[in-house]
């Protein structure tokens, strides 16, 4: 089937984002992080597991104890590491539920051991794609103990929200190919010999949200307001589940989920029993409004073909850089897509595919250098971006240059400042990064001025522009050029991701989660500090900023 025309590259993420606004996710407000009170005590109890979607770094993480799909104030949270942990780092022998930790990456709740809990994971960054994570992600275990290495994936995803028992469910996920044979919950299929598993699975998530999407289309603002509290609404990768369930038999993903037919089934039993649950779906029960999610299924159908003829095309054994291209094409074509429907670029980029795979060599060389470490897909997002079919250099035009690239290899005991100045967003902030020589992640000292017109985060007031605060936290690295923080402000932590994507001398350019998604600011190369320079009170931060930046107006 080709990709082409009729919106069918349309806003596949849309439903995600109503679903982050019932979970808090949909703002940029703080979250409080943490043991909450309830979960505090001789009888509390620690959750281990992993966040893979690429792993989601400072992505919440709660123990949904009412199963309403958002999070609650009395409900545990936490945060994942860089790694996408959250409670102990398998990788790093880290337990941040010991005395002494980490207390931020720690859930715990009071809750009796060996209870079956159901786990949501929202927000935070892909660590394979490095953007925000617009998601929600599911598991219901009893079995997260430290030892267990339990994964929360859109693969436990479609199991959480099913009312189909657990083995029966692995069955049909097997049949379908988002599994392979013989395969667990608990398969990582980042692992680059699962690559087929994982680019389905990625699929099956944008499939989902475009259900949501198809019933905020459908049943309008009002209705949809009326079940934004349930599952279907909060934690909308649980319609997933539909996608086996509405399925043939042993049907596989391609058959079944390329289908326009099967695709609007799989909506029409979604919504009705998203409004009805516990009931039969009629036969006779339609949507209303089919004209305007045909779209959307359109959409879904033609990338579920797109991407069973990538994989078909590579015949020899997938590499890691192989399966993070194939999973970073399917993230810019859904961003572009949420931010314009009709974009005309996204035909251009389905024939620069095809074209790639006829080359011969598996993927092609432009399509697999998208899976280099030096990838920064936002310039690939940006709406003056040219597809060009016939281009062998797409992947150039994404790639950060190499002292833009190891901005952050020597970070430890530096400063540096970064700044923005646009219409709807004016900033300022200065960062003091701490920890031992040759450490990857470690305490910082962040000054901050912002405001925006969606007022998140206004450290300003209307009596004073200049007014900053001085927040601290914690940093980490995804590579040289790409950190993560987890910043402690107004009661609570707030995730936040900064890379380095352009330099010039001491220049530097960055693309900042502060305000809005990944928006660009400027600023200069970490430098080294001295002892006693850091501001010690707001009023330090605000004179060090307009020292350094000059007076907001």
């Amino acid at each position: 089937m080709k990709i082409r025309n009729k919106r069918i590259w349309s806003v596949a993420l849309a439903g995600g984002m109503l679903g982050l606004a019932a979970c808090g996710g949909g703002s940029k407000g703080t979250q409080d992080v943490g043991n909450s009170p309830s979960s505090t005590g001789s009888t509390s109890r620690a959750f281990y597991a992993r966040a893979v979607d690429g792993y989601l770094a400072g992505a919440t993480v709660y123990v949904d104890q009412n199963e309403n799909g958002k999070l609650d104030a009395f409900e545990p949270r936490a945060l994942t590491d860089s790694d996408g942990y959250f409670s102990y780092n398998h990788s790093t022998n880290t337990d941040y539920c010991a005395s002494g930790g980490l207390s931020q990456f720690c859930l715990r709740g009071a809750i009796a051991a060996n209870t079956e809990v159901l786990i949501r994971v929202t927000g935070g960054y892909d660590t394979v794609t490095q953007l925000p994570f617009k998601g929600v992600l599911s598991l219901r275990s009893s079995q997260l103990g430290r030892d267990d290495l339990r994964l929360v994936t859109p693969v436990t995803s479609l199991v959480a929200d099913s009312s189909s028992g657990v083995d029966a469910k692995v069955q049909a996920l097997i049949a379908a190919g988002l599994l392979p044979s013989g395969g667990s919950l608990n398969d990582d299929l980042l692992n680059a010999d699962m690559a087929s598993q994982m680019s389905r699975a990625q699929l099956s998530a944008i499939i989902s949200r475009v259900v949501g999407e198809i019933g905020y289309r459908s049943l309008g603002q009002s209705v949809f307001d009326d079940v934004h509290g349930q599952a279907w609404a909060a934690a909308y990768i649980a319609q997933a589940a539909k996608l086996i369930e509405g399925a043939n038999a042993g049907g596989s993903f391609e058959s079944v989920l390329s289908s326009y037919d099967d695709l609007k089934d799989i909506a029409r039993r979604s919504i009705y029993l998203a409004l009805n649950p516990g009931q039969t779906v009629p036969s006779s029960y339609v949507l209303p409004n089919e004209s305007g999610f045909e779209p959307l299924l359109e959409f879904t159908a033609g990338l579920v073909s797109l991407n069973e003829q990538i994989l078909a095309a590579q015949q020899a054994v997938f590499t890691q850089s192989d399966l993070q291209a194939i999973l970073r094409l399917q993230a810019v074509a859904a961003e572009r897509a949420l931010a314009n429907p009709y974009d005309p670029e996204l035909d251009d980029l389905a024939d620069w595919v095809r074209n790639q795979l006829a080359q011969g060599n598996g993927l092609g060389s432009d399509f697999s250098a998208l899976g280099g470490d030096d990838i920064d897909l936002s310039t690939l997002i940006a709406a003056n971006f040219d597809f060009d079919p016939n281009s062998n250099s797409i992947s150039a035009s994404a790639t950060i240059p190499a002292l833009a690239a190891q901005t952050f290899a020597a970070l430890v005991n530096t400063s540096f400042g970064v700044s923005v100045n646009e219409w709807d967003e004016q900033g300022a902030a200065v960062f003091f990064v701490s920890g031992t020589n040759g450490a990857r992640s470690g305490d910082i000292d962040v000054c901050v001025r912002y405001r925006g017109n969606d007022g998140d985060f206004d450290t300003t007031s209307s009596t004073d522009p200049n007014g900053a605060l001085l927040v601290g936290g914690r940093w980490s690295l995804l590579d040289d050029h790409t950190l993560t923080l987890s910043i402690d402000v107004a009661g609570g932590v707030r995730s936040l991701l900064l890379r380095s994507v352009g330099a010039s001398g001491l220049d530097r350019n960055y693309r900042f989660d502060f305000g809005k998604d990944l928006s660009e600011w400027s600023g200069s190369a970490p430098a080294a500090f001295t002892t006693g320079s850091v501001p010690a009170t707001d009023a330090a931060c605000k004179a060090a900023l307009i020292e350094r930046f000059g007076s907001m107006t």
